[in-house]
């Protein structure tokens, strides 16, 4: 791909190599529910790879923000089934602090958040807060990673403020979600935060953090995709019905190939948000909404065709299928659902006349 460079070449083969050795699926069942949602050393492990540092300006200590890295490292993780935060603490938090926080406040928080020593949930423009007399209050009932998080990112009004997650008056209601990743209901009652910079925050900036997470999304949904794929076609191969494989059936291959298709107009979808993301084109943000809304949802569909497709194994537990499934119908509503996604890009600038 022309917008690929020696930077994410290299990052997409280190991290191939690594999911590859550390979430081999068969191992993962063995694991615990709690070891399989977030493994600390496999977290930094991810930074030290330079997984965390792919959104943040070099001037701060990252790579650059870094659209193709982004994609590449969000479609491995999505293959793999990774439960770490990669796309709300990896990706979206650090890119937030880089351009909102204070020269003081980037060298106390980023160092460490690129490290993968200090963990950042976002709340950004989902929750119903109020400030008064310089302390938050107000609730979000879904709040992705703060299960694991130290500290919070809340957006009120106008401002972002950071309030930790052990502080009085901050109350985290975990629990898991579809596919084994986490969140968490966060409410806060007059609790002590402190502003992120001096200013209001940025309306440019922070829609441009809640793009790269929506096409952060889509790539991980995009990764998932290709792997049930890649498993629906072996089942087909190898499943064998009176003597014969499967994927002789014509009506199986039609099905077979509908999938494909779904995932070589996903990859196209994907590559042009990413193309536009990285040039700062002014159809950018209309890109990466199509990416979430088209993505997700083709993701969705492709996975319930390749569960039919493997019969009654597809629905479980033992059978990655199943996993694919959960964690693209949770991507569905991660960083707006496909309908908000879809309205958005039909109100965005457009190259179309």
């Amino acid at each position: 791909m022309t917008w690929q460079d020696d930077t994410d070449a290299a990052l997409d083969d280190a991290a191939h190599r690594y999911a590859r050795e550390r979430y081999e699926f068969s191992a993962r069942l063995r694991l615990s529910t709690a070891e399989r949602r977030f493994n600390a050393a496999a977290w930094r492990d991810m930074a030290e790879m330079g997984w965390l540092s792919v959104a943040t300006p070099e001037a701060h200590g990252g790579f650059g923000v870094r659209a193709a890295s982004i994609a590449l490292l969000s479609e491995t993780a999505g293959r793999s089934l990774i439960n770490e935060p990669l796309i709300g603490m990896g990706i979206l938090a650090p890119f937030v602090v880089a351009h909102h926080a204070s020269g003081a406040q980037r060298e106390m928080l980023l160092p460490p958040m690129l490290a993968g020593e200090l963990r950042v949930a976002c709340v950004l423009g989902d929750g119903n807060f109020r400030v008064s007399e310089g302390r938050l209050s107000g609730r979000c009932e879904v709040v992705l990673d703060a299960d694991i998080a130290a500290r919070f990112l809340i957006e009120a009004a106008g401002t972002l403020w950071l309030v930790e997650a052990e502080a009085p008056g901050v109350t985290v209601a975990s629990y898991p979600l579809l596919d084994g990743r986490g969140a968490a209901t966060v409410t806060l009652e007059h609790a002590s935060c402190t502003s992120l910079g001096s200013s209001d925050a940025s309306a440019v900036h922070m829609a441009t953090a809640l793009h790269l997470a929506a096409l952060a999304t889509a790539a991980d949904s995009l990764g998932a995709m290709r792997a049930a794929f890649e498993l629906t076609l072996e089942h087909l191969k190898t499943r064998r019905q009176f003597g014969a494989p499967l994927g002789v059936n014509q009506s199986l291959q039609h099905r077979a190939v509908d999938i494909y298709v779904r995932i070589a107009e996903s990859r196209a979808v994907v590559n042009q948000a990413v193309a536009s993301v990285q040039a700062e084109s002014p159809y950018a943000a209309r890109d990466a909404h199509a990416a979430k809304s088209f993505v997700c949802e083709s993701a969705r569909q492709a996975l319930q065709d390749a569960v039919q497709l493997s019969g009654g194994i597809g629905i479980t537990e033992e059978y990655a299928i199943s996993h694919y499934l959960r964690r693209v119908r949770v991507n569905e509503q991660l960083h707006g659902s496909a309908e908000e996604h879809l309205r958005a890009f039909a109100l965005a600038p457009s190259s179309f006349h």
